[in-house]
């Protein structure tokens, strides 16, 4: 009787120390097999690292996404190898630029204008130069031997950290005036007597067009400096197109307009000439709009208030591999100024990159159908 009663009495205690041992290898196995996850298994994750990823991800969910699917608009972007035309001779925008436009609000947009021969197209080249050469194609001999553009309307590039550049047509150009005279071109918008008013008032509507749908507009000058372009940009921002809208706090937009002297002379380093520089700006654009002091100026320290002015020497010479260097520095430091501007809202709400298009297919509409550029080319010589 009581080696029946102590039989399971010994099978019980042994089937608990069996299960206590078994608990005991469990305990002991577990790091073995971290180890072997750490070896590169699929099974690699354990189970709070997998929660907390998932807390991760839903973390940026709740944030829109804009980490993630900002670097996927980057990196899915179709790149550029040439610029296209965003605008024709007629003042037509061209749909082609939309296949590479997005529904991103994260892009900056400059413009480029000057007379004829002065650099435009190299000087885009070369802020772009860090993606691809000659972007821009710049004049060769035979446009020089011909006096032809090497620029229609205005040329369009994006690049992949999502900045527009456009290049318009030079302003004021005898060789446009010839060409439509001689091969009876369609007029714009408005026809006058004179050629060079319809000229002059072309040259015009693309200034004022820039005005209207860039964060900055580079105006390119050779030699300091001819009052009448001076009077051309005071002009073409009386007859930039005013915003329609019925929102009373809304702030008219200005762009920031950057001052750049291409093709300079060392003496036009020299500090004296660089403060006549800034004396003659500051007192010519004193009442101007245009946001003219950003500080996109040659200083290494950004200091708040300075005007936009930057200087770039001439490189005909190809035997100063020192000169060479430092434009190199130059135009890293104006990509960087350029790059780092406050970027005002062109409208009450804030725009993708397809919505600008858009929006600058209705100034365009707007500017050719403006009252005040039909008086001003009344009231013209």
């Amino acid at each position: 009787m009581n080696s029946r009663k102590t039989i399971p009495i010994m099978s019980k205690d042994m089937d608990v120390k069996d299960n206590e041992s078994r608990a005991l290898i469990k305990v002991v196995d577990r790091p073995t097999f971290i180890l072997k996850t750490r070896e590169g298994e699929s099974r690699a994750v354990s189970p709070s690292q997998r929660n907390g990823t998932k807390k991760e991800l839903d973390y940026q969910c709740s944030l829109g996404g804009k980490s993630s699917d900002s670097r996927t608009i980057v990196s899915t972007c179709i790149e550029m190898t040439n610029c296209v035309k965003f605008v024709d001779e007629n003042m037509q925008l061209c749909e082609s630029p939309l296949d590479y436009l997005y529904d991103q609000q994260d892009f900056l947009v400059v413009g480029c204008i000057g007379a004829q021969g002065v650099g435009k197209s190299t000087v885009l080249s070369l802020l772009t130069s860090n993606y691809m050469p000659d972007i821009f194609p710049v004049q060769n001999l035979s446009h020089h031997e011909n006096g032809s553009n090497c620029t229609s309307g205005i040329d369009f590039y994006v690049t992949k950290n999502r900045v527009i550049y456009l290049d318009t047509q030079p302003i004021l150009s005898g060789f446009l005036m010839d060409h439509s005279g001689s091969f009876d071109q369609k007029k714009v918008s408005n026809d006058f007597a004179s050629s060079e008013s319809n000229l002059e008032l072309q040259s015009l509507q693309f200034a004022a067009f820039l005005f209207s749908v860039c964060h900055v507009v580079i105006f390119v000058q050779d030699w300091f400096v001819d009052p009448n372009l001076i009077r051309f940009l005071q002009t073409a921002e009386m007859l930039k197109p005013s915003s329609t809208t019925m929102d009373q706090d809304y702030i008219e937009y200005y762009p920031h307009l950057l001052f750049l002297h291409n093709k300079s002379e060392l003496q036009d380093f020299m500090p004296s000439m660089t403060e006549t520089m800034k004396e003659f700006y500051n007192k010519v654009f004193a009442t101007s709009r245009l946001q003219t002091h950003s500080s996109i100026d040659m200083s290494s320290f950004s200091v708040e208030g300075q005007l936009n002015l930057f200087l770039i020497p001439d490189m005909t010479t190809e035997d100063e591999p020192s000169l060479r260097e430092n434009e190199t520095k130059l135009i890293e430091k104006l990509r960087m100024k350029i790059h780092g501007v406050s970027r005002n809202s062109m409208t009450p709400t804030a725009l993708t990159e397809k919505n600008w298009y858009h929006y600058a297919s209705k100034v365009m509409d707007a500017i050719k159908k403006s009252h005040l550029f039909s008086e001003y080319g009344r009231l013209m010589p």
